[in-house]
């Protein structure tokens, strides 16, 4: 017996309009799924590009730390070796007023030349053209002169003559 004018239709358990829906659920989860994984090989990605640049920068900070103590010990260089160069103007000078200082008579063959003293050793005709011409200009430049005569048997002095400073003064001022 039948008691409806239609047929049944057949039910499932899911309606085509639910399985669109779920089908369009499963397209977008496995579409976020693909972005998740995209975004997160781009994000490994990116941090490793991030480590390998911070370690550039390390290498080129170290570097720049190494180029800056190498101008460091350039600029010392330089310092230093102006600072010689001024000592041995000033030494140039000081040999060159000595020896314009040495009268045409009195004949040096050896001089020694330190900080704080100077060794002259000679010869001349007299004693007496030894302390007028050269002894009083080393007096006055020298705190302390002492001079020793040797006769030699032609008639002339050797002479070999110290004069020093006190500490307080230099010939050389050591910086």
């Amino acid at each position: 017996m039948k008691y409806s004018y239609i047929e049944a239709r057949k039910k499932s358990i899911i309606s085509s309009e639910v399985g669109l829906v779920l089908s369009f659920f499963g397209v977008i989860f496995l579409f976020v799924i693909g972005v998740i994984l995209y975004l997160s090989f781009k994000i490994d990605t990116f941090e490793q590009n991030k480590l390998a640049y911070e370690h550039k920068i390390k290498q080129v900070e170290y570097q720049t730390s190494k180029v800056d103590e190498d101008i460091e010990i350039i600029e010392n260089s330089i310092q230093k070796s102006e600072e010689i160069h001024k000592k041995n103007i000033f030494f140039l000078t000081s040999i060159q007023n000595l020896l314009e200082m040495v009268p045409d008579k009195i004949t040096l063959s050896k001089v020694e030349l330190e900080s704080e003293k100077l060794t002259l050793y000679g010869v001349t005709p007299t004693k007496d053209l030894y302390n007028l011409l050269l002894l009083a200009p080393l007096k006055s430049i020298f705190d302390k002169s002492y001079t020793s005569f040797y006769l030699q048997q032609n008639g002339w002095y050797k002479f070999v003559s110290y004069n020093s400073m006190d500490n307080n003064m230099t010939i050389f001022r050591n910086k």
